[in-house]
């Protein structure tokens, strides 16, 4: 039986004039679909001073209870939060101090939601790579996102949720690339019928970019090599099911 595959592509607050903009402040989840909330950590820059790894991390909310679930870990935490905290646009996990961060990450690794990650050892990248910043993204994204797909066998609707604000990367090359390598009909990644959908959003508006950007810096620190009281990796290491090491290849 020859399997179909659909894709959809909206783009929310894009300055094309084809596009209408729109700011809202969450995705609505399909009954029977898969959210994946994607973030990052780290810099795709090659000069000494910066980080040795470039995190890219996704959270697998399964239905709209995970997805409140997600939302839920970030109110819980920002209704406490000291006033300190009151004029920041965006929580994040680098403008936040350890108390806060340890409590959101604690209330997450108490659901159901899955991680995945992607980490690229930046001292291996070929030198004719460092300087294309979108191929890079391109392939560590698409190769999370078919990975996801892959393992988890969807067969019903999926939605990549991503910031908007890409840093040096085009969102529609971006795009074509992302459905390229999840519906290709040539590689392994294939399970059956399923729709995929890439949505672009304002962080600063959806609860559940913001949460995985806490988890996105927490993998991030843990590979930096933290003294074991301020890495928060064993805290979300039981919800992690998807782990990408390049160039080590699949841990997980």
């Amino acid at each position: 039986m020859k399997h179909q595959y659909f894709y959809r592509i909206r783009i929310f607050g894009s300055p094309r004039p084809f596009s209408e903009v729109i700011i809202i402040p969450e995705i609505m989840p399909s009954p029977r679909g898969v959210n994946i909330y994607i973030d990052e950590s780290g810099d795709l820059g090659f000069t000494g001073e910066l980080s040795p790894y470039f995190i890219i991390a996704a959270i697998i909310a399964q239905g709209p209870e995970q997805v409140q679930k997600c939302r839920t870990c970030m109110k819980r935490t920002m209704r406490k939060l000291p006033k300190k905290y009151k004029n920041i646009a965006e929580l994040k996990y680098h403008n936040t101090d350890d108390t806060y961060r340890r409590r959101i990450l604690e209330d997450f690794s108490k659901t159901e939601i899955e991680i995945a990650y992607v980490v690229l050892r930046k001292e291996q990248v070929y030198d004719n790579l460092r300087n294309n910043r979108q191929i890079l993204y391109n392939y560590l994204t698409g190769s999370l996102v078919a990975n996801i797909i892959s393992k988890y066998g969807f067969s019903h609707e999926i939605n990549v949720i991503i910031d908007k604000s890409l840093d040096g990367v085009s969102r529609e090359e971006f795009d074509k690339y992302l459905i390229y390598r999840s519906l290709d009909r040539d590689n392994s990644y294939h399970t059956g019928n399923y729709q995929l959908e890439v949505t672009h959003v304002d962080s600063k508006q959806n609860l559940c970019v913001q949460a995985v950007d806490f988890i996105a810096g927490a993998i991030h620190r843990h590979y930096r090599g933290h003294a074991p009281m301020a890495d928060h990796y064993h805290i979300i290491e039981g919800n992690i099911t998807v782990v990408l090491d390049y160039f080590k290849g699949r841990q997980k």
